[in-house]
């Protein structure tokens, strides 16, 4: 569901010049916000028969019907605009419900398994440790604990869990998830530092 789907056209202005001001409230030209609206949701902001360019009309009814008359938006003079304390404080929590659902939907992108181990992985003291820039204490046994495997683990299950941690990983990457790189730069430490964990004895 896109975020647009749950938020009204005044709000998605009050995003927009929110985001534009650099989330302090900073003086913004009109055309600065229709652009950075239309960006942010250009099935609401662009021309009816020219998609390639923004509804300046539509922003300017949003600011006027709603976000001045709610006293979000203030004008300070001839199209140029600040958002008020109470316009910052509702955009703010716009912007952090925006956040928190997309990185559900992201999640939601990984199977069980992979969510699983995500989830395990960056929590691990492995990737602790490996954050604080100390990769010459991880050992083998940091190794299997950030696969989930112990000693006695058949090797086909170890590398059904390594290929299962890879796939994560790499959604992970393409999704933009907190850290995916750093997780993946452990990854790729533990596979080149332990191979034998992988293979038959």
């Amino acid at each position: 569901m896109k975020e647009s789907d749950d938020i009204s056209q005044a709000k998605m202005v009050l995003l927009a010049i929110y985001r534009v001001s650099q989330m302090v409230g900073n003086r913004i030209p009109f055309e600065d916000l229709v652009v950075q609206a239309w960006k942010d949701y250009p099935d609401q902001f662009s021309l009816r028969n020219h998609p390639e360019h923004p509804d300046s009309y539509r922003v300017y009814n949003r600011i006027y019907t709603t976000l001045i008359t709610e006293r979000w938006l203030v004008s300070l003079r001839k199209q140029v605009y600040r958002l008020t304390d109470k316009g910052i404080e509702i955009a703010r929590e716009l912007e952090s419900r925006s956040s928190v659902k997309e990185e559900k939907i992201k999640i939601n992108n990984l199977t069980r398994d992979e969510e699983e181990f995500f989830n395990h992985a960056i929590k691990s003291r492995a990737l602790a440790t490996w954050k604080q820039n100390k990769k010459v204490d991880l050992i083998d046994y940091d190794a299997r604990l950030f696969f989930q495997f112990s000693t006695g683990t058949p090797i086909r299950e170890r590398k059904r869990k390594l290929e299962n941690a890879q796939d994560a990983i790499q959604k992970a990457l393409a999704l933009e998830l907190p850290e995916a790189v750093n997780l993946n730069d452990l990854f790729q430490f533990f596979i080149k530092k332990f191979p034998s964990l992988f293979e038959e004895s």
